[in-house]
């Protein structure tokens, strides 16, 4: 009796570890199946989401279509002409709800990679992300705060401040032409946030026309020196999209 128990047991034991070894394989591939599907799901949508920033829908052809980690992707598109004939591919970045069909050097560079923050800082010195020395988390919510009132102050005079204004223009109505008509009671901000080190933040517009996003927010890190990297690095209000990127 005790050795017929005995095998049932080693047998219903056999049943247990064959079953160890089964389910492990269908999970696995049931796991590589979801994950192939949502790959192919997010390269979809990134094409689609580049259809609707270009100026033509039709007869667009993509190649080496590429997802990194965080659901950006990067490859590269061709607009046909049908009446002259193939253009040149050009690249392209998908990434959040953003959709760039004339990526920049940079944005190549950080978010088609693997590590973008290791890209970030090879490419523009800026980083570590987290490093309290560097102070990006504070610069970023300055730099927000300041876009902020800019947008105000453009939404009620149709045009942003000149570079010459600065943003004392935010406090209050400059004497420098273009003057607003009816300057806001208080202001678009109580004061001007200085950056870690206790400097202005620098702005610049170009263009005549004031467009929202000809303009440049910036601090010169630590030294106070154009260049540098780590804590001495410039940041601008074009690198927030690369922070939020990063650390959300």
């Amino acid at each position: 009796a005790r050795q017929a128990k005995s095998r049932r047991g080693k047998r219903r034991g056999m049943v247990v570890k064959q079953r160890g070894k089964t389910l492990p394989h269908w999970i696995v591939l049931l796991a590589g199946l979801v994950l192939l599907s949502a790959c192919a799901d997010r390269k979809e949508e990134a094409r689609e989401m580049l259809l609707s920033v270009l100026p033509q829908q039709r007869d667009v052809e993509f190649r080496e279509v590429v997802e990194y980690p965080g659901g950006t992707v990067c490859g590269e598109y061709n607009m046909v002409d049908t009446m002259r004939g193939g253009s040149n591919y050009h690249p392209f970045v998908v990434w959040g709800s953003e959709a760039e069909m004339r990526p920049s050097r940079e944005d190549l560079a950080i978010f088609c990679s693997k590590d973008p923050e290791a890209a970030l800082l090879t490419t523009l010195g800026i980083g570590p992300v987290a490093a309290p020395e560097n102070q990006l988390q504070r610069i970023r919510s300055d730099i927000r705060l300041i876009e902020s009132a800019l947008q105000a102050y453009q939404v009620d005079y149709h045009f942003l401040p000149t570079t010459t204004q600065g943003l004392g223009a935010l406090l209050a109505p400059s004497e420098m032409p273009p003057k607003p008509a009816r300057f806001r009671e208080g202001g678009y901000l109580p004061q001007l946030p200085v950056d870690p080190w206790g400097r202005p933040y620098q702005y610049e517009r170009s263009g005549l026309g004031g467009v929202a996003h000809d303009y440049l927010i910036f601090t010169l890190g630590a030294d106070g020196l154009v260049g540098g990297s780590g804590k001495d690095a410039d940041v601008s209000s074009k690198h927030l999209k690369y922070l939020d990127y990063i650390s959300p």
